[in-house]
């Protein structure tokens, strides 16, 4: 009797030990990061009212698709939208995107720096894009928001037309 008991005991503290190896880094919300590899692009149309002022409005282009130089990806098929947000490739520093749209065809070259850090030993590297660029482009005009992919909400890059 003793025997099974200890035998008992024995196979369910390895289930335990288990399924708490299992849990302890899923659980853990150390391993989990805001950071983003993926840019986020607006579309804006600028409105003159006047000979003195003007503002943005957002700009929404009907897509028939946005492709990556050097991948066989199609990251947006037929689709009508004011902002996107693609993937860079964290594998080089520099991504080149084109635009197929009502618009005509447009390419906007990405760069960037790449970083990894130690989230821990049993998380892993998290990937870090920083000091975004424009390289060559054939919209019409844009700018850069935030130079940083690190906030997964905020805008990286606004198009104007």
């Amino acid at each position: 009797m003793r025997i099974r008991v200890w035998s008992w005991v024995v196979s369910n503290l390895a289930i335990l030990a288990t399924f708490m190896g299992f849990t302890t880094c899923a659980g853990d919300e150390s391993c989990f990061t805001d950071n983003d590899t993926r840019v986020k692009i607006s579309f804006k149309r600028v409105i003159y009212p006047d000979t003195d002022s003007s503002f943005l409005e957002n700009d929404t282009l009907i897509f028939s698709r946005v492709t990556a130089l050097d991948t066989d990806s199609i990251f947006i098929g037929t689709d009508t939208l004011s902002r996107v947000v693609l993937p860079v490739n964290t594998g080089v520093n520099v991504t080149v995107f084109v635009f197929d749209s009502d618009q005509g065809s447009d390419t906007l070259e990405l760069r960037y720096q790449r970083q990894q850090r130690l989230i821990s030993v049993d998380c892993g590297p998290e990937q870090i894009i920083d000091n975004l660029e424009v390289g060559v482009f054939t919209f019409d005009s844009l700018g850069i928001l935030n130079p940083s992919l690190l906030e997964p909400e905020n805008t990286n890059v606004e198009v104007y037309r």
